[in-house]
Formats: C-alpha cells, structure tokens, sequence
C-alpha cells in the first residue's frame, strides 16, 4: 500500500538536491509553541487524530506523507509545500502540517473536532529540495538550513519562502533508513 505524497515534476537533480516543479494540494495544519520536537510531537497527534476519525462526522482519512514542521514568526505567514525562518529557534511557534489525499477538495474535508486545526489550499509552485537521512532534531535542522543556503547561493537562487522541514517515515524506522526533506520555494 503506497501512501500518497504531494504530486511534483524534477526540473532539475545535483547530487541530494531537486528543483521540483509542485502541483496544488490541501494542507492541514496546526501551530503549536515550544521547543522543536515536542512541537512536532504534539503537532502529530492533533493531526493524526483528525485523520483517525476525531472529526465531526468519524471519517477516518488515508495517512499521507510527509509531516512537515515550519518554523513561523507570531503573525501568520502563508506555507508552501513542503518549509519561515532560516534557522530554528528554540521556543519559538511551529506549523505542523499533514497534506490531505488528493480527492478531498476543501469543501469535502470532514469538519475537525479540534478549534487548533486549520486547512488552507497550496497553489502550485516551484521548490527546491534536498534529500538527508537520519533522525531530524533542532541542530540537524539547522545544519541542512545552513547546507541548504549555501547551495541557493551557489546557484543564484533566491527563496520565496520559508524552510519546510519534510519526514516521510513513522518513529520506529532507524535512523540510516528514514527519509527526510528540507524544502524551500523559490
């Protein structure tokens, strides 16, 4: 069984890193405060339970990958698929979003039983990506932001947006094996 992830065309591919060529999608998301990971745990959970069936009318929802976690500042700023901030801040506000499965439009999704859950249509767009393994924690998300800028300035490539931080397995995979993203649209 295949889990669906958000639908893209590779324009480009150096090494572990992409310019992706996005097609729209539905996000649900939800901002949570505090350190890195208990964001990302908690995060999770909302959102897992959503789609698990804590929603108005019990619908369970396919599971779809990746769980993104974007740094934002106190005011709202707008997410692309799938990362605000150049680096990761601890104590600082985190969205954490879960891509809906492609046949929902936004009038179709089931209403949540959570107030802190929110849905927002992603247009399309063109994005940059690279590809790391391992567990991702504050200092390794720092350290591909950092990865990352570099090789934008290497390219003369400017961002429109802010890190997106992309993992696609559940906890139990070991590091060597999981799949991570940082995305940044450009």
């Amino acid at each position: 069984m295949a889990i669906e992830t958000p639908k893209y065309e590779i324009i480009t591919k150096e090494r572990k890193f992409e310019i992706r060529q996005y097609m729209g999608y539905i996000a649900a998301e939800v901002d949570i405060e505090g350190d890195y990971d208990s964001a990302i745990q908690k995060g999770f959970r909302i959102l897992a339970g959503y789609i698990f069936g804590s929603n108005k009318t019990k619908t369970h929802i396919k599971m779809t990958a990746p769980v993104i976690e974007q740094a934002v500042k106190s005011e709202k700023i707008p997410m692309t698929a799938p990362v605000t901030l150049a680096t990761v801040v601890e104590g600082k506000k985190y969205r954490i979003s879960f891509t809906m499965p492609s046949k929902y439009k936004l009038n179709d999704l089931p209403e949540p039983v959570s107030q802190e859950i929110s849905f927002r249509e992603v247009g399309p767009h063109k994005a940059v990506a690279m590809k790391f393994s391992g567990y991702l924690n504050q200092k390794q998300a720092n350290k591909r932001a950092d990865e990352l800028k570099d090789w934008l300035n290497q390219n003369n490539l400017q961002p429109k947006s802010g890190f997106l931080y992309a993992q696609y397995n559940p906890p139990w995979i070991p590091g060597p094996f999981r799949k991570n993203e940082i995305i940044l649209e450009i």
